[in-house]
């Protein structure tokens, strides 16, 4: 087997583990566990599609990433600002 091949396998389950976790209500759209697998199995996914030059792949995969990581650092400062605000405030 392939690096590529087994790096792809690899951030597939990722992926799709975080969304039947969240199609089965396991997990809400901001858990910091689904947004970590979705971070990291798209980065192997995307890091796969560089070695077979999928660069369309390659977009798709980091954007997908880019997008859970803005999200998973969202989850951090929005957590800090509710607990850094008066209730009710």
């Amino acid at each position: 087997m392939r690096a590529s091949q087994l790096i792809s396998i690899v951030g597939a389950v990722l992926v799709l583990s975080a969304f039947g976790a969240l199609q089965f209500r396991l997990v809400g759209p901001n858990h910091r566990g689904y947004l970590v697998a979705n971070i990291v199995g798209s980065g192997a996914l995307a890091v796969a599609a560089a070695i077979e030059g999928l660069w369309a792949f390659v977009a798709l995969n980091t954007i997908w990433g880019v997008v859970s990581l803005r999200s998973f650092v969202v989850s951090f400062t929005s957590e800090r600002n509710a607990t850094a605000r008066p209730p009710g405030e």
